[in-house]
């Protein structure tokens, strides 16, 4: 089995709400952090704050320069594409066309800045199951995967939809293409868990079991993770590490028995924004080492 590379854990800047862009950059490098992961949009806010971020398409040349220098001091890049009121899979064809436009500007971008890869996320049609655009739904990444593969990039599906990770696995093998897998979003299961179970101890060794479960059945179709943690009295994800239920000890034996040799990047909501991410850092490093 694999042994994990420290240099390969980073953090979204995400972690930095009311925070700008340099400034997220210079914190995450005092800590240690190796891996970044950009946000490919700006002027969204979290529970925690605005974010900072770029729109690629509207940058001059000189500024997408200036981008990548600044992302130049880490080893390794990931970038998370636009998925707030994205809708790629619209029966609107404008709003289809804009969306999907935006996919692939991600695409560019990551391969511009020297990313591995870009994250995106299913955005279902609305009043609809997932069997009436699956066919379409297949098809886009099959194309996305196309302009990744030749931009020297990977695109992934973060968890979330759909929810039943049997199902979730099934979307990604189906797709079938060497340029898209999965992005493990360690809190993202939460749905899954019966609303009975939540907030009991019961539903947190559910919820251990199911995201088990959820990367064995992605195997080599696993490209990426996003870590965080669950407070276990309110069910909030995106809670420092090491201040929930998961059993990261369990998650990185799993990783590594599948062979998971790609980036783990936190996605952080919590008000102590440089602590959290500092005690993060150390609940992750005893995990891996253990």
């Amino acid at each position: 089995m694999p042994s994990f590379d420290p240099a390969r854990l980073g953090f979204s800047t995400a972690c930095f709400a009311r925070t700008s862009l340099p400034r997220a950059l210079e914190l995450g490098s005092a800590m240690g952090f190796r891996a970044l992961e950009l946000l490919a949009f700006d002027g969204y806010c979290h529970s925690q704050g605005p974010l900072s971020g770029f729109y690629f398409e509207h940058m001059t040349a000189s500024e997408r320069d200036a981008l990548r220098e600044l992302a130049s001091g880490f080893d390794y890049l990931s970038t998370h594409a636009p998925f707030i009121e994205i809708c790629p899979l619209s029966p609107n064809p404008s709003v289809r066309e804009t969306a999907q436009r935006q996919l692939e500007i991600a695409i560019e971008s990551a391969s511009f800045l020297g990313a591995s890869t870009t994250t995106t996320h299913i955005v279902p049609r609305f009043g609809c199951e997932l069997a009436d655009f699956r066919e379409e739904l297949t098809d886009l990444y099959r194309r996305l995967g196309d302009q990744a593969a030749a931009a020297g990039v990977t695109i992934t599906i973060e968890t979330g939809y759909p929810v039943p990770v049997e199902q979730f696995a099934e979307v990604i093998w189906g797709i079938d293409h060497p340029a898209v897998g999965a992005n493990v979003d360690v809190g993202h299961l939460r749905g899954a868990i019966p609303a009975d179970l939540r907030c009991t101890p019961e539903g947190a060794a559910s919820y251990n079991d199911l995201l088990e479960a959820h990367v064995r059945s992605l195997g080599a179709k696993l490209f990426h993770f996003h870590l965080h943690d669950i407070n276990p009295d309110t069910f909030r994800d995106h809670r420092a590490a090491g201040r929930g239920f998961l059993d990261y000890p369990r998650l990185f034996r799993t990783a590594a028995e599948i062979g998971y040799d790609g980036l783990f990047v936190f996605e952080l909501e919590e008000p102590d924004l440089e602590q959290a991410l500092r005690d993060s850092q150390t609940t992750i490093f005893k995990a891996m080492a253990q």
